[in-house]
């Protein structure tokens, strides 16, 4: 089995929405006077296994029900295509659910020490977010199949990974003082993620219906799924820009492959939309990233 159908399985163009989330909570920290190294390391491994999960369990999902068929405009899925068996990719997605398990214990056993009650909270959340992972195509009733994609990735990319991400710097003393930095960040970064994951619902719009996957871009159709692209590009730059500080101005240079991207999703249809949202991932991990960098080294706190 070549390496590359595993690279099509774990959809490396969508692993920056995990690292710009973190880096984002990371970024508010260090604005208000925390940062640990370990601990932003642990959160990046968890962070992209986690999202390595869920794409494996998204392609097996789509594969056996057959949402992944010639009709689709996006890149061609290991299960659907044949190069990776059902068995394999089950074993598979086991295995990084396991990786992002341990690598999730080393950050609260880092992070956290003997507070027993982050943990339990931690605990929760991070059964959740594999649950969340696993269950966008997987189970009898998938999310992703009833429209609600669009809100648990907001809420995984964004409160969760960015705020979770910010306590967990916080100094084991635990006294967390909580401004409205790391919100408007984990608005920032939610809402960028929404984005890519309707662009590829807008791109899947027709077999997705033949499939019965109604997701929201689907509900509200081709015109107004294209609207809601731009109000959620609209949103996202409107909250980053209530934090961009020194060097954090210098996330406007992603405007350049973000909007190249959203010109394609207001005039495309089609496989054509994969290289917008190739732009607008890519744009996100620059803009989520540079903008971190001026919380990290301007000290806002607003």
């Amino acid at each position: 089995m070549p390496f590359s159908a595993w690279l099509l399985a774990i959809r490396l163009k969508t692993l920056p929405l995990a690292l710009a989330a973190i880096l984002l909570g990371a970024g508010s920290a260090a604005g208000a006077g925390h940062f640990n190294g370990v601990v932003l390391w642990l959160s990046l491994i968890t962070a992209l296994l986690l999202q390595v999960v869920s794409n494996l369990a998204n392609d097996y999902g789509d594969g056996v029900r057959g949402t992944d068929s010639d009709n689709r405009s996006g890149p061609v899925r290991a299960l659907a295509s044949g190069s990776i068996s059902a068995r394999q990719l089950r074993l598979a997605i086991i295995k990084a659910a396991l990786l992002a398990m341990g690598s999730g214990l080393l950050l609260l056993w880092s992070a956290l020490g003997t507070d027993l009650a982050a943990w339990l909270g931690f605990m929760v959340l991070g059964v959740l977010a594999l649950l969340a992972a696993l269950g966008y195509t997987l189970g009898r009733r998938p999310y992703g199949y009833l429209g609600l994609g669009d809100i648990a990735v907001f809420i995984f990319f964004g409160p969760v990974a960015v705020l979770g991400t910010y306590y967990l710097m916080q100094p084991l003393t635990r006294t967390v003082e909580l401004t409205t930095t790391p919100i408007w960040a984990a608005l920032t970064s939610g809402l960028l993620s929404v984005a890519v994951l309707n662009i590829n619902n807008i791109r899947d719009l027709d077999s997705d219906l033949i499939a019965g996957k109604r997701t929201l871009a689907l509900r509200l159709g081709l015109v107004q799924a294209r609207v809601y692209q731009l109000l959620i590009l609209s949103g996202a730059l409107l909250t980053g820009a209530q934090i961009m500080t020194g060097v954090g101005f210098l996330s406007l240079l992603a405007l350049w492959p973000l909007c190249k991207a959203l010109r394609l999703v207001l005039t495309q249809q089609g496989s054509v939309l994969n290289q917008a949202l190739a732009l607008t991932a890519q744009g996100t991990l620059l803009f989520c990233s540079l903008l971190a960098l001026g919380l990290a080294f301007g000290g806002a706190s607003i």
